[in-house]
């Protein structure tokens, strides 16, 4: 996260705040639960989500996308993170598809701005074979998607760094600097946008996705790990320093008040 934001939100998902409402389908869970000593977000996907198993108003893969959205309505530049467990699970070419991603939304309606998602999948990164369990090329990468839902084309597979942990949490970032889009993994720029109209930030997303993989396993359920999920607005570089100065005034008061602070 910049180190000069103002946070709009942030939650610890100690409990699922009611600011939180489904985006397009409801996942099997999206829920509060305890995880590695801490209350996390888990988000379940399963074959009740499937489209086998969804009404024909939602049969579309449209609604394969499961999750929920928060409103910001932030000015200016803006930033969302979130914090993502990736388990060794994942790490695999064979066993269960997964995918998971923070999304961001700078329109005022859904055919209207741009999205910006970054988020872990184990899936191919050939646009063909993305929903293919069984496709030659599945790795375990991370992926952007940068565009206008108008273009859903505009995947990029942002591949996997040396030496990447697994069963460690990661922190996945998304940044409008007024110029470009950038999307950080664990605070290093890993792709950028020098094109997107950023503009302000109207919704942050945190997703999974249904693949309504079946076989022989009965494969087709997976929980995904979120936490600390903070949209935030990074003040302008005149306004950061009118706040830095103020800063200054402000503790070189209490200094000269209360010399143990």
């Amino acid at each position: 996260m910049p180190c000069a934001v103002h946070a709009q939100f942030t939650d610890t998902f100690d409990t699922i705040d009611p600011a939180w409402v489904t985006d397009r389908y409801a996942p099997a869970a999206f829920q509060s639960t305890s995880f590695l000593g801490d209350n996390r977000l888990q988000i379940t996907i399963d074959q009740t989500g499937s489209t086998l198993n969804r009404s024909s108003e939602f049969n579309s893969s449209f609604y394969n996308s499961q999750g929920d959205q928060r409103p910001v309505g932030s000015n200016g530049d803006w930033s969302f993170s979130a914090n993502l467990y990736v388990s060794s699970a994942f790490d695999t070419t064979t066993g269960q598809l997964v995918r998971t991603s923070i999304w961001t939304h700078t329109g005022t309606t859904p055919s209207n701005g741009d999205y910006a998602i970054f988020g872990f999948t184990n899936a191919s990164p050939t646009p063909s074979d993305a929903l293919n369990p069984a496709a030659s090329d599945r790795a375990p990468h991370f992926q952007v998607f940068d565009g206008t839902d108008a273009d859903p084309t505009n995947w990029f597979d942002a591949g996997l760094p040396d030496g990447f942990a697994f069963d460690v949490w990661h922190t996945l970032e998304i940044t409008f600097t007024g110029t470009a889009t950038e999307y950080l993994l664990d605070g290093i720029e890993i792709f950028t946008d020098p094109t997107t109209d950023g503009a302000d930030l109207q919704t942050a997303f945190i997703e999974a996705y249904n693949f309504g993989q079946t076989d022989s396993n009965g494969l087709n359920s997976y929980s995904v790990y979120w936490d600390n999920a903070t949209a935030a607005v990074i003040p302008e570089p005149a306004s950061f320093a009118l706040i830095a100065g103020l800063a200054v005034f402000v503790v070189g008061r209490k200094r000269r008040t209360f010399p143990k602070i």
